[in-house]
């Protein structure tokens, strides 16, 4: 078993960051602690799964936590990779039961599709569609509701989600494309960077993402083009005003900034891909992920990724990336307990073979791709630990990416080079703790439903809109109002009979609103019906530094039920180091 006292940062990226721009190691060992605290945080909060709402998706004794039980063991590293076109429209555009919906009067072309996955929007019939309606006030492509256990044409049709600038880049790769003049692809920038990497150093200091966004995103980048700011008056601040995070002092991190913002870039003005920005694209959900999976399902349910994926119902079917994430994890958890392997992060894996990239006149194109954060064949079994790439033709090199071809096929799509491409992860494996009986399917459980939490921020960013999934902070002697996301609370709750509890008794917490409809959150693509309190949260001096675990009762709960009869949820909150 290897010593393992530590998560370190995607790539081994955080130390280099913090040399470029020249601060202190100080710094760089509080933003390090930081990190490695909040995949402690998600990595419990896998765990332990969701037995407050769901049937049979706890326990997940197939994943283990290397930081808190005993190292990353020694039974080897297994390698998951996947194409990152976005297969979903693909899988629902492209058959021939989309015109039942009622918007289509026929299926698109792949070719079509891969148009689309460039621009997020295409035109049928003289009619406009588009996969982020909020930006254009627009309705959204409709696809079918019922997917599992498979796809049913003939019934409700629901918006396409994800939404958000690139919503649909839903593979854990997205990409911005640079365009000349007469509008032909001049450069392509491809990331899979998790936006809470950003979250988390912008809480320590912000002169330091600013540094990152003017090195690798566009040298125009000021401070206030990546405040989060409110999109309406809010109780909290007015329309256009930065959302003050009270817990740093700062205004927030808007991870969908100008400068990280759809499809498209135009140098010195705005777009571009820095990070991930798909709500379903962060790390924390890919940790959930691979923990739900590991618990082991029938034979039929497990036979292939969409069946797996719809008993389990973790992540989004009809994926490239869930489905096969989860059908690996699952394999590999029969060999024995899994974890993913540290730096946790998912990497792009760099084209085999370039020898078939070719320009108009056969030149060789090895020297446009250039990787811009992250390293080629440091993982396991050779594999890329790649952040971010791009694929850059020179102006003065008198072509154009749309005149180059792969394989003889015309670059005329960015997913003629995505199809070349893969992302993947790694999970480390333990000996076989002895073999389990599969459990059933999970299903909503009809007696007993609890709340189950799912986000905790400061009242500012709740109205602000923050997608954030970081610990909150909560900071011994302060008092600030904060808001807790639920599903499943109890329908009679009210400000008045609603508690919230802590596991550290220095925090309490008084709620003062009970909000019976609140927003989803980051890494769940359909969070469906939420619910809010917000509180008080009073944090006392003697309250220990470290994460902090957190649940909200039902008004006929007890004052105080055991943690087997109400489990606690990990990852939402943390006491900081003074």
């Amino acid at each position: 078993m290897t010593t393992f006292d530590r998560f370190t940062t995607p790539a081994h990226q955080g130390p280099k960051d913090y040399d470029m721009l020249g601060l202190p190691k100080s710094q760089l060992e509080a933003f390090q602690q930081g990190w490695s605290g909040n995949v402690n945080g998600w990595t419990n909060s896998a765990l332990t799964g969701d037995p407050w709402s769901s049937l049979n998706d706890a326990p997940r004794t197939g994943y283990f936590n290397p930081l808190t039980d005993g190292g990353l063991g020694t039974g080897g590293d297994a390698v998951v990779s996947w194409v990152p076109f976005p297969n979903r429209l693909i899988a629902f555009l492209t058959q021939a039961g989309i015109v039942e919906g009622g918007q289509l009067s026929a299926p698109l072309s792949l070719n079509e599709v891969y148009a689309l996955a460039d621009t997020g929007s295409f035109t049928q019939g003289g009619n406009r569609f588009f996969l982020n309606p909020v930006q254009h006030g627009q309705d959204e492509l409709q696809i079918p509701a019922e997917r599992c256990p498979q796809v049913n044409w003939s019934g409700k049709y629901v918006p396409f989600s994800p939404n958000g600038p690139r919503g649909w880049q839903d593979e854990y790769c997205e990409w911005s494309i640079e365009r000349n003049q007469a509008g032909k692809m001049q450069a392509i920038n491809f990331t899979c960077e998790n936006p809470a990497y950003y979250l988390t150093m912008w809480r320590q200091n912000p002169e330091a993402v600013l540094g990152l966004y003017q090195r690798y995103a566009d040298p125009a980048v000021r401070m206030e083009d990546l405040f989060l700011c409110y999109s309406v008056d809010q109780p909290t601040g007015q329309k256009g005003e930065p959302v003050v995070d009270p817990t740093t002092g700062f205004p927030a991190y808007d991870p969908t900034n100008k400068w990280n913002n759809g499809p498209v870039r135009v140098p010195g003005s705005w777009g571009g891909a820095m990070h991930l920005t798909s709500p379903p694209n962060t790390l924390s959900a890919e940790i959930y992920l691979a923990a739900a999976a590991t618990i082991p399902r029938s034979d039929t349910a497990s036979q292939n990724p969409q069946t797996l994926i719809c008993c389990a119902k973790y992540g989004q079917n009809f994926r490239n990336s869930d489905p096969n994430i989860g059908f690996n994890a699952n394999a590999a958890a029969y060999k024995g307990m899994i974890t993913l392997t540290d730096p946790v992060g998912l990497y792009i894996q760099q084209p085999q073979d370039f020898s078939t990239w070719k320009g108009p006149n056969g030149e060789d194109l090895t020297e446009f791709w250039q990787i811009l954060r992250g390293t080629a064949g440091t993982g396991p079994s050779g594999s890329d630990q790649i952040l971010h790439a791009q694929f850059a033709i020179p102006a003065d090199a008198g072509f154009t990416i749309e005149d180059c071809t792969i394989n003889g096929q015309p670059i005329s799509s960015v997913a003629i080079i995505l199809n070349q491409m893969k992302i993947a992860l790694s999970v480390s494996l333990r000996p076989p703790p002895g073999p389990s009986a599969p459990v059933p399917c999970v299903t909503d459980r009809t007696t007993g439903v609890q709340p189950w939490p799912v986000q905790l921020l400061p009242e500012s960013l709740f109205y602000g809109q923050s997608p954030s999934d970081l610990p909150a902070l909560l900071h011994p002697g302060k008092e600030n109002r904060f808001v807790l996301i639920v599903q499943g609370a109890d329908k009679s709750t009210t400000a008045q009979n609603a508690r919230i509890q802590f596991s550290d008794p220095n925090i309490t917490a008084t709620v003062e609103t009970f909000l019976k409809d609140a927003a989803a959150v980051p890494g769940q693509t359909d969070g469906g019906t939420t619910q809010g309190y917000i509180m008080t949260v009073s944090t006392g001096s003697g309250a220990q530094p470290g994460p902090v675990q957190i649940r909200a009762l039902n008004p006929g709960e007890g004052p105080d039920p055991s943690p087997e009869d109400h489990p606690w949820e990990y990852g939402l909150a943390m006491v900081p180091q003074s």
